[in-house]
């Protein structure tokens, strides 16, 4: 699935649509940025509740193919605009990470 045809899913609000041609390829949960700064994120899309520009950089940094912003957590004025410079897709969900991912997870072939 590429991050277009999730956007078209509406199965998470868009706040910024990012490289829509860009596949993802596998599911990834993680709040603490130190730690999901080492992994290749790559084709990922990574769900948490942290929303700041700190979380945009490390996505940017990793590769991630999109941020899903978990339990009604809005990202702050710098990390949306940080996500518009570096064409990070960024999606917002009300439900909690676990079961964020789990729909994702159930539409796709991740």
């Amino acid at each position: 699935m590429t991050v277009g045809q999730l956007i078209r899913k509406g199965l998470f609000g868009v706040l910024n649509s990012g490289n829509e041609d860009s596949v993802i390829n596998n599911v990834f949960s993680c709040d603490l940025l130190s730690l999901a700064m080492t992994k290749d994120l790559d084709g990922c899309a990574w769900f948490t509740v942290i929303g700041n520009v700190n979380t945009i950089a490390v996505a940017a940094h990793t590769g991630a193919s999109c941020v899903v912003l978990c339990e009604k957590v809005k990202p702050d004025a710098d990390a949306l605009l940080k996500a518009q410079e570096h064409n990070i897709a960024l999606f917002v969900s009300d439900k909690p990470v676990f079961d964020s991912a789990a729909e994702l997870y159930a539409i796709t072939d991740v």
